[in-house]
């Protein structure tokens, strides 16, 4: 193929493949890789290297040679300039698509191999206008968006992740006179709730969030709880199917943040019994509300403290199925060990962040436990991160 002549300063990239994170990945011509944001396998650009590294290179695009048939004209006015969103560019398929391969090579790379036991990647039903929450920065009279190189600010009106309702509050919302940032929640029961920073005032009311399948639940203004209601609802469906189909009577749930999966749980099987342990002391208290609301508390107990410690306070043993949960940073070392020696009948391991998946994975594959299935739901569809349920078993 003849190339188009480039510039001297600039260089010309084919893309490959799409990276975790939604970089496009190619090689130049002295063969180091390199990412750039915004670009599809299969295409050819004109790049423009902003980052050199020993081992690898970062660019952005010039112009694109030759589009793939995946391209479609994004949405968003300040794509790819604000981080948020990855998948733009391309057709909901394409980004399923490569999520899935992600989530592949992932498990590939701690020793599991996914074949026959990798179910297909559960879409979002919609792919903008889902997200419930929104942080958003505060500066020079506007509200912004941090750009790619975490320091710049990205003025923005509206936000098509995020739901209808919380795109309209901001239109009429004041910048916070004592803050930085300002958080923006959603629900159906409350409306759209605006405070500043990342915390919510002590005396905030709690929030009423709704799971279909499960119901009214509890929850603070500023604790965790699911961005996208729909796809959440089949990650618990998901998740008490499996709990049930390990025949076990009882379940531990670590970082078990309001109850959703124990209270699910306890509703689906009634001989259930559940433990959830959880740091915040807000969220237990939401837990014990919400499994007293669905009656099921006298089977549900909570304890706040640090779930690493908490293993036998759980009842974790080989009669047991346990669940996690835990934040993008995953589960610390110790807290594994931890697991391991209790030696629980079958782990539930449920997370968003699929790099710390793989960390946590490989030291559970090196003490014989083995993949028993695994899939991925899109949680986050438009962005580059994506929800993964896997079941672990002893071998």
């Amino acid at each position: 193929m003849l190339r188009e002549p480039v510039p001297v300063n600039n260089c010309f990239l084919h893309v490959e493949s799409l990276a975790y994170g939604g970089e496009a990945v190619g090689h130049l011509d002295s063969g180091k890789v390199c990412f750039v944001p915004g670009l599809l396998p299969g295409e050819d650009a004109e790049i423009r290297i902003i980052q050199d590294k020993k081992s690898f290179s970062r660019g952005e695009v010039v112009r694109i040679i030759t589009p793939a048939p995946e391209r479609i004209v994004p949405d968003c006015p300040v794509f790819p300039a604000c981080p948020g969103c990855a998948y733009s560019h391309c057709d909901y398929s394409t980004e399923l698509f490569w999520k899935q391969r992600q989530f592949a090579d992932f498990l590939q790379r701690c020793g599991f191999d996914g074949a026959g036991k990798t179910v297909p990647p559960f879409g979002a039903p919609e792919r903008y206008g889902y997200r419930n929450k929104l942080t958003l920065h505060c500066a020079n009279g506007t509200f912004s968006m941090v750009g790619r190189d975490n320091e710049s600010l990205i003025p923005i009106t509206s936000c098509g992740l995020a739901c209808a309702r919380i795109n309209e509050a901001l239109k009429d919302l004041k910048l916070p006179a004592d803050s930085d940032s300002v958080t923006l929640r959603c629900t159906d029961a409350d409306g759209v709730i605006a405070f500043p920073g990342r915390r919510a005032p002590e005396k905030s009311n709690w929030l009423t969030e709704h799971i279909p399948g499960v119901g009214k639940l509890k929850v603070a203004p500023d604790g965790f709880f699911q961005t996208n209601p729909a796809v959440a609802a089949e990650l618990v469906r998901r998740a008490v199917a499996e709990i049930e189909e390990s025949g076990f009577e009882k379940l531990a749930e670590l970082y078990c943040g309001v109850g959703v999966f124990s209270v699910a749980a306890a509703l689906k099987i009634p001989k259930l019994r559940c433990s959830g342990v959880e740091l915040s002391s807000a969220a237990v208290k939401a837990a014990k509300w919400n499994a007293a609301h669905h009656g099921v508390d006298s089977r549900c107990r909570f304890f706040a403290g640090d779930a690493g410690k908490l293993i036998s306070a759980a009842g974790i043993d080989r009669n047991c199925c346990l669940l996690v949960d835990p934040p993008r940073a995953g589960l610390s070392r110790q807290t594994i060990e931890n697991i391991i020696a209790a030696g629980p009948g079958k782990i539930i391991y449920i997370s968003c962040a699929a790099d710390t998946l793989q960390r946590d994975l490989r030291i559970f594959r090196e003490h014989h436990w083995q993949l028993e299935n695994a899939g991925i739901l899109d949680m986050f569809p438009a962005t580059a991160h994506f929800e993964a349920l896997v079941t672990l078993i002893k071998e």
